[in-house]
């Protein structure tokens, strides 16, 4: 039986029917729903304009069914020998060791950093002094952002290709033109449109091939290799314009609430239990350091009527069909740590500062 939550974890934020009603209208104005129409093009423009690039270059986005296509996109169009060796962080969501075997490549999994909890520039350089791998793709842990410098820093050593999963952290993540991203915006991301992915580069020729594998593999008619249907309808693009038209005071909300949770779990003396904010980035989820006291803290909640989530756990290698995959050592041991330490609390729009209250006393009670 559903337990029947007084505060929810996660609610989306999605604009209202009025908010798109003039989106739909030009879509039907135009009777073009689909297949690369105006206003998948609109976005695709404006999306790569309202980036921001870290040498000021031009970008290319092309949006996508999904999240997991634009992964998948990405990677189809690197080619990478088959079988290449791709390093991948253990804690991420199964998306993105998925794509890497489904485009025929062979995932690594890594161990993450204790403070940051992704796999950072310094680990992947250990690990590719040691082992052969041909490219890397870091993840950005629950929408807080990349070390993107040190990623160019990575790639100009090593000469290694880098793809981005940036899937939560649409709108406050910079690009570098030299390494291709990919971002959701899926319903329960900050900047959610319901589905769909984007990816991007600032290389015209590999968007553009993006592009034509998106659709079967067409160009001029014919098919030039092998391909599928991950195009975006009109309609989403229609809802992403609209998500770009309130984006400043989603964020802005967003932020309020954020820094009263600081306030708040810092008021109780549990303000180490958050992840530092580089930039002053918003996360997309809101995980909490329990330091081996997840189960405690969850069954509180379920007490309280709390919902809960434990973000991009279990770790990779503890899912029953990644086991065999290859790691870049024997023990994962920063991966399986989170995994009895990290708790997802509710965090949305929709919350008030009394739920928030609530959550942290819980917390206090359990963690204090």
């Amino acid at each position: 039986m559903t337990p029947d939550w007084s505060i929810k974890c996660l609610v989306p934020d999605l604009p209202a029917p009025e908010d798109i009603l003039p989106y739909l209208r030009t879509m039907h104005d135009n009777r073009w729903y689909s297949n690369f129409g105006p206003l998948v093009n609109r976005f695709e423009r404006d999306i790569a304009a309202f980036l921001t690039e870290t040498d000021g270059r031009p970008l290319h986005a092309v949006a996508v069914s999904s999240a997991t296509a634009a992964l998948d996109l990405m990677l189809r169009a690197a080619d990478l020998p088959e079988g290449a060796h791709i390093l991948l962080p253990a804690v991420t969501f199964p998306a993105t060791i998925l794509t890497v075997m489904n485009a025929g490549y062979t995932p690594v999994i890594a161990d993450v950093d204790p403070v940051t909890w992704d796999l950072t520039p310094a680990i992947a350089t250990a690990i590719t002094a040691s082992m052969p791998i041909a490219a890397v793709m870091p993840v950005a842990p629950f929408g807080y952002g990349l070390d993107i410098a040190g990623w160019q820093g990575f790639r100009g050593d090593t000469g290694l290709p880098v793809f981005f999963d940036a899937a939560a952290v649409l709108g406050q993540q910079p690009v570098s033109a030299d390494m291709p991203m990919a971002f959701s915006l899926h319903a329960t991301k900050p900047f959610g449109v319901g589905e769909g992915g984007l990816m991007v580069t600032g290389d015209a020729d590999h968007a553009a091939r993006i592009r034509r594998i998106a659709n079967f593999g067409f160009d001029q008619g014919v098919i030039v290799e092998p391909g599928g249907n991950s195009k975006m309808a009109e309609y989403f693009a229609g809802v992403a314009l609209a998500q770009m038209d309130r984006w400043p005071g989603l964020l802005s909300r967003r932020r309020a609430l954020y820094q009263f949770y600081e306030k708040t779990l810092a008021g109780h003396g549990l303000g180490d239990m958050l992840r530092r904010r580089p930039g002053g980035v918003v996360p997309a989820t809101l995980p909490l350091d329990t330091r081996g006291r997840a189960r405690d803290l969850m069954a509180a909640f379920t007490a309280r009527g709390i919902q809960h989530r434990q973000w991009y756990l279990p770790p990779l290698h503890r899912h029953p069909a990644f086991a065999d995959c290859m790691r870049a050592a024997e023990t994962l041991p920063v991966s399986d740590r989170l995994n009895d330490s990290l708790v997802g609390v509710p965090f949305h729009g929709f919350l008030t500062e009394t739920d928030i209250m609530t959550v942290c006393d819980t917390v206090r009670t359990v963690c204090a």
